[in-house]
């Protein structure tokens, strides 16, 4: 059963990859991996885990801003980026995760740690979308039993 109605999907898919690749470009020397921890943890995510319709129509852009200048006042922690589409992939992963699984994103961040995300890209990335989602999903329950 997945958290919301479809309609509101792939918005919030596409958006999230979008703000986790483009993030750099917003706050130059942000700590990418800080930057997702917050962000997951925060309540711009969890009003997206509930598609509430003003934030899963809003674009990624006003998504970044809204995040800055409300959640981290731009008092930013600097450090190492990712760099390539990793920080894209991740984005859509937890987003599309959390949709399919109905589970929290403050909850998935925990479940899912970046350092396993990163390791897991190389074999995952290339599946397509939904066949990694799942081989994900198949990875955490494997690991929790």
């Amino acid at each position: 059963m997945a958290a919301y109605s479809e309609l509101y999907v792939s918005d919030i898919v596409e958006n999230q990859g979008y703000v986790f690749l483009n993030i750099r470009e917003e706050l130059p020397g942000v700590d990418e991996k800080w930057f997702i921890k917050s962000w997951m943890k925060s309540e711009t995510r969890r009003l997206l885990d509930k598609a509430t319709p003003k934030w899963a129509g809003m674009p990624p852009q006003e998504l970044i801003w809204w995040f800055i200048h409300h959640e981290c006042q731009a008092d930013y922690q600097r450090g190492q980026q990712w760099g390539g589409f990793l920080p894209q992939w991740v984005g859509i992963m937890y987003a599309l995760y959390q949709w399919k699984f109905e589970l929290s994103s403050k909850e998935l961040i925990e479940k899912l740690p970046l350092e396993l995300m990163e390791q897991l890209y190389v074999p995952y990335h290339q599946l397509g979308d939904e066949a990694a989602v799942h081989k994900l999903y198949e990875y955490v329950n494997d690991r929790c039993i």
